[in-house]
C-alpha cells in the first residue's frame, strides 16, 4: 500500500504517512481486494476506499472572473456514508476543477433602504387649468344681458275702458314694483358673471360663487314675477266686485319674460356649476365654521317668515277676503328663501371651496335687498320675501338682521381659515 501523496510503502493498518504525514485513506474491507489495485487514467493507482470521519480534500480552484485571475480555495467537505475516491497525487501534475458557487451572505439584519429621500416627498396640489372659456361664463353673459334689458323694460301693463278706484293702469316697470330690485338683480348678475370667469381659470370656488349667484337670481326671478302678478290679481279682484262695469285688459309685457329668463339662466347655470364641486386637491373648510355658518344662513331664510301680529299660516294665504293674492306671490317670496337656505345649507355642508363660493353667491341679492329695506333706501323698496306676514312695512324683522349679520361673520371667519389651510398645504 502506498501513500496517496508522496507515494511512499505504507502499512493497510496505518492513519498516516510515516514521510509526508498525509492520512491515508483505508480500502472499505467488504467492497475491495486488499490485493487489488485500481488503475486511474493517469497511470496512478489508486484504491477506492470508506470515508468513516470528516474527511478534508484540498484542491486548486479556478474562477472566472474579468481579470482572469485564480484563486486557490480550500473545500471542506464532510461525510457519513458515501465512498470517495481518493485525488491523484500532486506530483502528477493534475489540477481537479471544481466548480464553486458563490453565493450572497445570509441577512442578519434589516439593510437600509436604497432610496431614503422618502421623507422629502410633498404632495404637490393638482395644477391648475389653463384659462378656456367654458359654457357657464357665455350664459353667465347671456342673463347679464337679459338683466339689463328688464330693468328699462316694462314688466306689465294694465288698462281699464273706464277709471276704477284701486286699479293702476298703465305699464310698469321692475322700479315701480320694487325701488330696490333692478339694483338688487344687477348685483346678482355682476357676481355670477365674475364667478364664471374665475371658473374660466380653474378656480372651484369661483365657478361656486357663480352657481350660487345664479341661485340668487333665480329666487330674485320669482320674487320679481309675484309682485308682478300682485297687481295683476288686485285689479282682477276689482274688476269681478266692482258695481260699474268695465273691461280689463291685461299685458305680460317685455320684461315678464326678461326676468323669467334671468332665472332660468340662474338655474342653468348653478346646474352647469356642478361640474366643478370636486376639491381640486385643496384642502376641506373648517367643519364647525362651515357647520355655523350654515344655521347662520337657515336663520337668515326663516326671518323673512317670521309672523307680525298674524299667523305662520298667512305665508301661504290670503287674509283679505276681498283681494284674493296670487299663488304666483306666495310661490315666489317662499322660493327665494327656499334657495337662499339650499345655497348655504348645501354650499356649507360639502366642506369645499366650491361650497363656500356657493354660499357667498347665494346670498349676493339678498345682501342689498337687506341693507336697501333696513335703510329704506328708495320709494318701495322690497325685503328678502318681500315682508313679513302682517307687518306694515318692508323693513327686515330682527331674526333676519341677525341671521345676515352672522352670515356676514361667519362667511369671512370661512374664507380666512380656507387661505390659512391652502397656504400651508404648499411646499415651502
Amino acid at each position: 500500500m502506498r501513500c496517496s501523496r508522496c507515494g511512499a510503502e505504507v502499512s493497510e493498518h496505518q492513519k498516516f504517512c510515516q514521510d509526508c504525514g498525509h492520512a491515508l485513506l483505508v480500502p472499505a474491507p467488504d467492497e475491495v481486494d486488499d490485493e487489488t489495485d485500481h488503475e486511474t487514467d493517469h497511470g496512478e493507482v489508486t484504491e477506492p476506499v470508506e470515508a468513516t470521519e470528516p474527511v478534508e480534500l484540498t484542491t486548486t480552484t479556478e474562477l472566472a472572473e474579468t481579470s482572469a485571475a485564480t484563486e486557490r480555495v480550500t473545500v471542506v467537505a464532510e461525510t457519513d456514508d458515501w465512498t470517495l475516491a481518493a485525488p491523484p497525487p500532486a506530483h502528477a501534475g493534475v489540477t481537479t476543477m471544481i466548480p464553486v458557487e458563490v453565493f450572497a451572505p445570509p441577512v442578519t439584519a434589516e439593510m437600509p433602504a436604497l432610496f431614503d429621500g422618502h421623507v422629502d416627498i410633498a404632495e404637490y396640489p393638482t395644477p391648475r387649468e389653463p384659462f378656456q372659456v367654458r359654457v357657464i361664463f357665455l350664459l353667465a353673459l347671456f342673463g347679464a344681458v337679459a338683466m339689463l334689458m328688464s330693468i328699462v323694460a316694462d314688466v306689465i301693463d294694465l288698462r281699464t275702458t273706464r277709471p276704477a278706484a284701486g286699479i293702476t293702469t298703465g305699464p310698469q316697470t321692475l322700479e315701480q314694483l320694487g325701488s330696490n330690485l333692478g339694483l338688487a338683480g344687477f348685483v346678482g348678475t355682476a357676481v355670477m358673471v365674475l364667478g364664471a370667469l374665475l371658473a374660466c381659470f380653474g378656480l372651484r370656488w369661483g365657478a361656486g360663487l357663480a352657481g350660487g349667484a345664479g341661485l340668487a337670481l333665480a329666487g330674485w326671478a320669482g320674487l320679481a314675477i309675484g309682485l308682478a302678478e300682485l297687481p295683476i290679481a288686485i285689479a282682477e279682484s276689482i274688476t269681478r266686485t266692482s258695481s260699474v262695469e268695465f273691461t280689463l285688459r291685461i299685458t305680460r309685457d317685455l320684461g315678464w319674460w326678461l326676468i323669467l329668463g334671468v332665472g332660468m339662466v340662474g338655474l342653468v347655470v348653478f346646474f352647469a356649476s356642478l361640474r366643478s364641486i370636486g376639491s381640486g386637491g385643496k384642502p376641506a373648510l373648517n367643519p364647525m365654521v362651515a357647520a355655523l355658518t350654515a344655521v347662520a344662513m337657515v336663520m337668515l331664510a326663516f326671518g323673512p317668515l317670521v309672523p307680525v301680529d298674524a299667523a305662520f299660516a298667512d305665508n301661504f294665504r290670503s287674509v283679505d277676503p276681498t283681494r284674493d293674492l296670487p299663488a304666483a306671490f306666495f310661490a315666489g317670496r317662499l322660493g327665494q328663501v327656499g334657495l337662499i337656505l339650499v345655497a348655504g345649507v348645501v354650499g356649507m355642508l360639502i366642506v369645499r371651496s366650491y361650497g363656500l363660493g356657493v354660499a357667498v353667491g347665494g346670498v349676493s341679492v339678498s345682501s342689498w335687498l337687506w341693507i336697501s329695506s333696513l335703510a329704506e333706501i328708495g320709494s318701495n323698496p322690497a325685503g328678502i320675501g318681500y315682508q313679513n306676514p302682517g307687518a306694515t312695512s318692508t323693513v327686515p324683522h330682527a331674526v333676519t338682521s341677525v341671521g345676515m349679520v352672522a352670515t356676514f361673520a361667519l362667511l369671512l371667519i370661512a374664507a380666512g381659515l380656507a387661505t390659512y389651510r391652502l397656504n400651508r398645504s404648499r411646499p415651502s
